[in-house]
Parts: structure tokens; sequence; C-alpha cells
């Protein structure tokens, strides 16, 4: 472990901003709020800054520009660029330089920007504060960026634009009020130090604690509980897994406002081209990741030769009448999208529509008995007596 004396020196210019506000925040914004209060006015206006930087950070920096899981109307990426200069975590070329870094050598020490192998506090806090080499500015991933007027705006007045939205505005809420240090104190210092911490749990918390549920071979975790603080960033491991979804909880209970507001952008064309990752892939990585943990799990009970046996039979018929069905699934949505010519060809086009939607059904009937019989088969290894050395 790195000792203390040998870290790189401490950024205190960065140091000071990030620090100041959670001094304040701990401190003057109680005091403040025993003393005289805070009332519905400030309370909203704290959430809704905290609602604009947090969506402008998890659907802007993070999955528009960082991942390219989506487009964006200029007025839509206007309001990121503002959003995302509130939320005081650096102008969006640097942040996605960052993020690709990290995505690209996720949990390697030396390139990773904030690698979790090297402990939740750097993962969360100290790799900004100290000048590490991996954290050190490098563009040549970002040149797609670049030449985005809206980010090269931002990037040159991000320092007005942090003030005017750090300081001005909550300045001006709290006048038109009656209130200007309730308002700073609550909508401004309090928002901005919860906002940035909230993020920074992606990059820490999820990277530690949570289900590997697509991908053994890294940190990030899917973790339901950090999606309620992250606008549904929580679901790290498939994030990583497959980073171009505009989601990150894919099932419909999944807790990712920041999907839901994307797609509702789309509704109003605001958003396009939402890209994602298909059931197919999803459910056959999933499945891969758990065949690999029962294969572990196999080399510990009694009879394991047996077992092993029984477990890659039946996950070889599971893959198989996955497969059988995704390629009908494909027949069947360019069956409904060729072209008819005329009322004879039509009829037969209808009578081959039905002869696929029966074959479809049956098989989906077939998939989900292969997937009750796989998960049963994988329950029983949690009640297998396990060998003894």
């Amino acid at each position: 472990m790195q000792s203390v004396s040998s870290k790189p020196p401490i950024r205190w210019a960065i140091l000071s901003i990030l620090g100041i506000p959670i001094v304040i925040s701990i401190t003057v914004v109680p005091w403040y709020g025993f003393t005289y209060g805070y009332d519905l006015f400030e309370w909203g206006c704290f959430l809704a800054l905290l609602v604009f930087c947090e969506m402008s950070i998890t659907a802007g920096y993070h999955r528009l520009w960082s991942h390219k899981a989506y487009q964006a109307h200029p007025i839509l990426k206007i309001v990121y660029a503002i959003g995302g200069a509130c939320a005081l975590q650096n102008d969006c070329i640097t942040w996605a330089s960052d993020h690709r870094r990290h995505h690209l050598h996720v949990d390697d020490n030396d390139k990773d920007p904030y690698s979790a192998k090297k402990g939740f506090w750097y993962a969360h806090f100290e790799w900004m504060i100290r000048d590490f080499e991996s954290t050190r500015e490098d563009l040549s991933n970002v040149e797609d960026l670049l030449n985005e007027p809206i980010l090269a705006w931002q990037r040159k007045h991000y320092l007005v634009l942090l003030l005017l939205t750090n300081v001005g505005l909550p300045v001006l809420l709290g006048w038109l009020h009656g209130d200007i240090w309730g308002s700073l104190l609550l909508a401004g210092f309090l928002r901005l130090v919860l906002s940035q911490h909230f993020t920074y749990l992606i990059n820490s918390a999820a990277h530690i604690w949570g289900s590997r549920n697509y991908d053994l071979n890294q940190t990030a975790r899917d973790n339901w509980f950090i999606s309620l603080f992250t606008f549904g960033e929580g679901f790290h491991n498939y994030h990583h897994t497959f980073a171009w979804d505009y989601r990150n909880g894919i099932k419909w209970y999944h807790w990712d406002p920041t999907k839901w507001f994307i797609r509702f952008c789309s509704w109003i064309g605001l958003a396009r081209s939402l890209r994602l990752c298909s059931t197919y892939r999803q459910e056959l990585t999933r499945m891969e990741v758990q065949y690999h943990m029962a294969l572990e799990k196999c080399e510990k009970v009694f009879d394991s030769g047996n077992w092993q046996k029984q477990l890659e039979a039946e996950y070889q018929q599971l893959v198989e009448t996955l497969n059988h069905w995704s390629e009908l699934k494909q027949q069947w949505y360019q069956a409904r999208s060729n072209e008819i010519s005329t009322e004879w060809h039509e009829r037969m086009h209808e009578l081959e529509l039905e002869t696929l939607r029966q074959r479809y059904r049956l098989l989906k009937i077939e998939l989900n008995a292969k997937r009750k019989s796989w998960h049963a088969l994988l329950d029983t290894f949690t009640s297998l007596p396990y060998q003894t050395i």
C-alpha cells in the first residue's frame, strides 16, 4: 500500500473548491436551519436544482456525451451544459475523457482515473484532490466532443457558468423570496455537496457493494439502493457490460429516472436514436455468468463430476433454445416488415405470419420451461453438501 509520504501532492485549489462547501454544509446549514428555519419554497428550490444537476450529469455528461447512447436536440444539450456547470464536476469534455478512460481501463490502477481497486476513499474523492498521473488531462479520446459547439462554449465559459448557477441563481431565488442566506445555503451549498457525492458513489460504492450479474471480471456492481440516490446509475455492472445502452435499469421496475426522462424526451422530439441492448444478448450474457459461478460451486460439492455434466447439458439446451427463439423472432419481425404487392401475396403473407406466430408462441413456452429448469438447477447448489478437506 502506498504510504502517505509517497503519494502525489495535494491539489489545494481543488481541495478548497470541493472542501469548503462540505464544511459549510455540515456546520452553517444546520445552524441556520435551527436558528431561522427553511420554508417550503427553499426546500423546493433545493430539490429542483438537485434534480437539474443530477439529470444533467447522468442523462447529459454520462449517457449522451460519454457513451453516445442517444442523440439530443440542441436545446436539451444547452440545458445539460448549464446543469453540468451547476453540478461543478468539471466541464463535460474533461469529465467524459476521464470517464471513457475509466471504462477502457477499469480496475487498472495505473490507467483508470478512479480505480476502485485503490480503495473506497481513492475512488470516491482522493483521485480528484491529488496529482495522480492517471488523472492528468488527456483529451485524445474525446476528439468527437471537441467539435461540439455547445461543449466548446461550455468549456470556454465554464467559470462564469458555475458562478452564475451556484451563486447567482440561489441568490436571485432568495432575493425574490426574501431570504438570500437561506436559499444560498440550502439550494447553493447543500445541494452542491449532495449532488457531487451522489455522483461519487457511482465511482466508489457501485464498484464495491452489490452483485455482478453480467461480468465477473471487473468490480462494477448492480446495486438498487445506490440507484435511489444516483438517478438510476446503480445498475453499474450492467452499464459496464453494455455501456451504449441508454438504460441502466433494464426492467420496468428498476429505479432509473434518467431512463424515463430520456424516453420522455424522445416522445416530445428532444431525443432520438435511443440505443439499447437486445433481450437476447442480455439473457445470454447473464446465463454465461450464472454458468461459470455454478461451475465453481460444482468443484466444491460431493459427486461434482455428475453435477457438472448435468449443469453443462442444461446450459447447452437453454442456449440452443434461446438462439432458436431469437432467430425466429427476427424472422417474425422481417416477415411483418415485408411489403405486400398483390391480394394473393397478401393472403400468403398472412398465412406465413400466422405460422411464424404459432411457432414463436410454442418456442416461447419451451424457452420459459427451460428457464425454470435452469433456475431450479441453480437453486439446488445452495443446498448441496460441500466437500470438506
